[in-house]
């Protein structure tokens, strides 16, 4: 087989898989190079779709148009970003109309991974664009993600016996969702686990059984994280607070650090020398006589005891 021969052949194949393509409805556009790609899908009713995606911008563009003269009834849309809907339509369009939509697709971008997916559907069709962009979930910059809106130390009840508590409030601006956990550490705790995950818009409050004592000033950190607790991939967002059942607590954001969770060997614990339990406390459990360590108490009989014994 000659060169020629052969160069007709393979054109012939690419122009046989492009037409295949175009019948299938289906469009792919890879533009992790370019900033911009832009791709065509007519749809089964007969509405023709030019879709332009703009990396630099986030947005995407929908302009379509009824190219008969007759009323296209029941036509419809869809956009998602990483797995996620932004954005849906459903319309009527007469003969010859034009329109153009502008979808910003920030709100869905998933801040945990770099490889990212933009999918237009439409009945009869769709196409797909893929791009990357790496994020730093821990600060996304306009990308919005979970965070930690609040926390407050109260006094509540964790199955029904009382306990010190952490609420903690947790918001999720985005229109993605998220596999997430919150981890909890205070001076008293070695560690409170709970699965954090917050609807798309939504927000909640968890409650932290905490293992100090009730009625204190206690001091911890929250980390709000999905994967691995001990690598920043993940990361999410970490506060530190301080505070007492019934009044203010303080709240403010630090750094995310990862750590080392309480089920493995040398695990994190968290110190504020501010909050520290001395010597006397820790023997004493948290109990007290009167505002007073036990420990003090039991020493103070025996040193009593001694005295007496002496003066016999």
């Amino acid at each position: 087989m000659n060169i020629r021969n052969s160069s007709t052949i393979v054109r012939t194949l690419v122009l046989f898989c492009l037409l295949a393509s175009v019948q299938s409805g289906i469009v792919w556009a890879g533009v992790s190079e370019d900033t911009e790609s832009q791709a065509v899908v007519k749809s089964s009713s007969g509405v023709e779709y030019q879709i332009s995606l703009n990396i630099d911008n986030s947005t995407v563009v929908v302009d379509y148009r009824n190219p008969t003269n007759r009323k296209i009834d029941l036509e419809r849309y869809v956009l998602t970003v990483d797995r996620q809907r932004i954005y849906a339509a459903n319309f009527n369009l007469s003969g010859g109309e034009h329109r153009t939509k502008e979808i910003n697709i920030t709100p869905a971008i998933n801040v945990n991974q770099d490889d990212h997916t933009v999918v237009f559907s439409t009945f009869g069709g769709h196409t797909q664009f893929n791009f990357t962009r790496k994020i730093d979930s821990a600060e996304s910059g306009k990308i919005p993600k979970p965070y930690i809106e609040d926390v407050t130390v109260a006094d509540g009840t964790i199955n029904g016996e009382p306990s010190a508590v952490a609420k903690v409030t947790i918001v999720n601006p985005s229109k993605q969702l998220y596999s997430t956990k919150l981890m909890v550490h205070t001076v008293g705790t070695e560690g409170s686990y709970y699965p954090a995950s917050v609807r798309p818009g939504d927000s909640r409050t968890i409650t932290v059984e905490l293992l100090d004592e009730r009625g204190t000033e206690i001091a911890g950190e929250a980390r709000f994280y999905a994967g691995n607790m001990t690598t920043e991939e993940g990361a999410l967002d970490q506060v530190e607070f301080a505070g007492k059942a019934g009044e203010e607590t303080r709240v403010w954001n630090t750094s995310y650090e990862p750590v080392r969770p309480t089920w493995m060997d040398d695990n994190y614990e968290y110190h504020n020398a501010s909050y520290e339990r001395g010597i006397a406390e820790k023997a004493s459990a948290g109990y007290e006589i009167g505002g007073v360590p036990v420990i003090y108490v039991g020493l103070a009989l025996v040193v009593g005891w001694l005295v007496v014994r002496k003066l016999r």
